[in-house]
């Protein structure tokens, strides 16, 4: 089977799971697939302004200053750092992640003509993802559920690393594929990158004319 992939431009937005210095799993992508990628991944980035990075993955994503009109692939990895207002998934408001969500998708889709995927990143290995988060109130599990929910109410395709990878809390406790509490080390960005590719590659690229 072909590779429509090949040689296409891929923006990689997200946190510092998918940055330059953290993002262990992009090469192997960028590898696998042939595109060239542009990673503009932000270390603590987040949506939402009450977040670690506040809403500095937002700023990035909503203007198009970085050249992301010649995309033809653009990821948004989401679910670290985000503050504790989660919101309702329609919600468009500024505060909430899911306003801030569904403005980041839609604002791609009416900007570009990349096909936008979401990639949905695991949690800590330091606790249980059904046990509740001290800021939002609900698991980890949940929360990735309602970014699932939001792309899909978009129509946007996703990558649920957090849910389908295999790096599940039990595996990923014992801390052999990873640095520290979430970062990978290069066994476990092989891993996840080998699965982001499982998926992506039987993503079509958007087309722009007959």
């Amino acid at each position: 089977m072909s590779n429509h992939w090949d040689g296409k431009l891929w923006y990689a937005y997200g946190t510092s799971m998918t940055s330059i210095k953290q993002g262990k799993y992009v090469p192997i992508v960028e590898e696998l697939s042939g595109m060239k990628v542009v990673n503009l991944g932000i270390p603590g980035g987040c949506l939402t302004p009450d977040g670690y990075g506040k809403g500095n993955v937002k700023r990035a994503v909503m203007n198009m200053d970085d050249g992301k009109g010649k995309a033809d692939l653009i990821t948004l990895e989401v679910l670290p750092n985000e503050g504790a207002t989660v919101g309702n998934i329609y919600d468009t408001d500024d505060g909430s992640f899911c306003g801030c969500f569904n403005q980041c998708i839609r604002y791609l889709q009416e900007n570009t003509k990349a096909q936008i995927v979401v990639i949905i990143m695991i949690g800590g290995n330091d606790h249980d993802p059904g046990e509740p988060n001290n800021s939002r109130g609900i698991p980890q599990f949940e929360f990735a559920e309602i970014i699932e929910r939001v792309a899909r109410l978009n129509g946007v395709p996703v990558i649920n690393v957090f849910c389908e990878s295999g790096l599940g809390y039990g595996r990923v406790k014992a801390r052999e594929y990873q640095l520290d509490n979430i970062h990978l080390n290069e066994l476990g960005g092989k891993n996840m990158g080998k699965f982001v590719w499982s998926k992506l590659k039987d993503i079509p690229a958007w087309e722009t004319n007959i």
